[in-house]
């Protein structure tokens, strides 16, 4: 199966589909033991499900694992069911003397995920399991977690030398993050915590860029790109996730001749027609049903992707495996089981 997976990132076949058992999640769960008789009871669950599922531990924590590095104390909102970061600088000036502790600092979420990808490979006695970074947020999402989201929007107006300076300083520590957790795994890092896709690190890196649906094309044009070129020189492809209206930002993207290897996007917030302009990249879809009423269902709207547009497009359909509708769906279109090692 980690062939067929190569091959695919290779361009040798237009689509995959993966499932994984959403009930038997495990994100933002606090508990260690219960993370790991999560991670237990899904990784059987996933060998069976139709698709592309390699089998992989999810170290997830919520989306505040790059930005806790700075400081802060995590937070629940008032549901009780997201985490999130409250800033710690104010100003752009309070951002750049900040410094981060060390990527390998035991008490961060990436020696966190690591202690526990290694109890578990120990405990299930193989070599076989990857790893999927806690969340790695790219160099935009990261500072406008440390550094408060006005300041931040306001500096790239008012202070770009500045900006750029504090921008900077938040990639470096990136690359610094991705390179220990594939040390440190020895190269199975397979991807972020979302979406669920495979991309074995020696490819590239997965990280998410959720403020660029904020920026108009000239700011990320100018305080995007340069950080992605970064990225790219560090790790190879880019595997970006972003759940937003981004469409606009494709033919930047595209001129930018950077090697993005995937990209999620989201109906109707973005089309597949304002970005098929990026011609080597493999789109990661998912729709938001309430938001229109053209589809009834996501099959519906997988079906259409999958017959109406040009057949060069390329798609990773990433599914939760828990109803027949998905399994009928990942039978009829995912190939062979990934039962197996990899």
């Amino acid at each position: 199966m980690l062939a067929r997976v190569r091959r695919f990132w290779q361009g040798e076949e237009r689509l995959l589909v993966s499932l994984f058992p959403a009930k038997l999640g495990y994100s933002q769960v606090v508990d260690d033991a219960a993370i790991l008789q999560h991670a237990r009871t899904s990784l059987p669950c996933l060998a069976q499900l139709p698709g592309v599922n390699l089998p992989s531990f999810s170290a997830n924590f919520g989306t505040i694992s790059t930005a806790k590095y700075w400081g802060g104390t995590p937070r629940f909102d008032s549901t009780g069911g997201n985490i999130y970061l409250p800033p710690v600088a104010n100003t752009l000036d309070e951002a750049i003397k900040l410094e981060p502790l060390p990527v390998g600092d035991d008490a961060m979420d990436g020696a966190h995920g690591l202690r526990l990808y290694r109890e578990l490979c120990a405990e299930l006695e193989t070599d076989a399991l990857w790893m999927r970074t806690p969340d790695f947020q790219g160099t935009l999402t990261t500072a406008v977690q440390v550094l408060e989201q006005q300041e931040l929007l306001m500096a790239l107006y008012c202070e770009p030398e500045q900006a750029h300076r504090f921008l900077d300083r938040v990639c470096s520590f990136l690359i610094d993050y991705g390179e220990y957790l594939k040390r440190e795994t020895g190269n199975r890092i397979c991807g972020n915590i979302w979406p669920d896709t495979f991309l074995p690190c020696d490819l590239g890196m997965s990280f998410t860029e959720d403020l660029m649906p904020l920026l108009s094309v000239e700011l990320y044009r100018e305080f995007g790109i340069p950080y992605l070129r970064r990225m790219e020189r560090a790790f190879g492809g880019l595997h970006i996730h972003c759940c937003g209206d981004w469409g606009r930002h494709a033919p930047t993207l595209r001129d930018a001749e950077l090697q993005i290897l995937a990209m999620e996007f989201h109906y109707p917030h973005t089309r597949i027609d304002e970005i098929a302009c990026l011609e080597h990249t493999v789109f990661i879809p998912y729709i938001l049903l309430d938001q229109q009423t053209q589809f009834n269902d996501q099959y519906a709207y997988f079906r259409y992707l999958i017959e109406e547009t040009d057949t060069r497009i390329r798609y990773w359909f990433v599914i939760p495996g828990d109803d027949e509708a998905a399994l009928q769906f990942a039978r009829e279109f995912g190939g062979d089981s990934a039962a197996g090692s990899g």
